[in-house]
């Protein structure tokens, strides 16, 4: 095993362990969190931004206050839910079923970082590297960023090399 297969390793794993603690249910409403509070801002931004104070100078910094207060109070509503939530699943016994199905998650989350990681180093030279051709799960996320790159618009997908 090479420093990739460690690092893959070690990314995977940590992932594991958070999911295991936190459980199934926090993990996908912290996902379902930030990706709301990220479309609340994206959308709602312009409107919100007519409510700022004239004290900030210049439209793009309002837009900016009203962007980030926007996506820091969905943020902070969800955490409140989903705090609410886990205290409901610890009450009624679940809690050890909803850890086992983190894991899972844990394993899905650990393993696309890991894909993003390989599909960011397509762009280097890192993949003609001893380390990474030695490696033993170098060969299993080329195939996976292989599968990727249709995904991805051409002109990204176009650099990427792994040869």
């Amino acid at each position: 095993m090479t420093t990739f297969d460690y690092a893959a390793l070690g990314i995977v794993g940590l992932s594991i362990l958070l999911s295991v603690m936190r459980g199934l249910t926090q993990e996908i409403l912290a996902l379902c969190a930030w990706v709301l509070a990220f479309w609340c801002a994206m959308h709602y931004s312009a409107q919100v931004s007519l409510w700022m104070p004239e004290s900030i100078p210049t439209e793009s910094l309002r837009y900016l206050g009203a962007f980030a207060t926007l996506f820091f109070i969905v943020w902070l509503l969800s955490a409140i839910f989903r705090i609410t939530l886990n205290q409901f699943i610890k009450a009624t016994g679940f809690k050890p079923i909803d850890r086992v199905l983190g894991a899972g998650f844990g394993v899905a989350r650990g393993y696309l970082l890991v894909l993003t990681l390989v599909l960011l180093a397509g762009f280097t030279s890192l993949p003609k590297e001893p380390e990474w051709r030695n490696a033993m799960f170098s060969p299993l996320f080329e195939q996976s960023a292989f599968l990727a790159k249709s995904w991805l618009p051409e002109a990204f997908a176009s650099r990427i090399h792994y040869d």
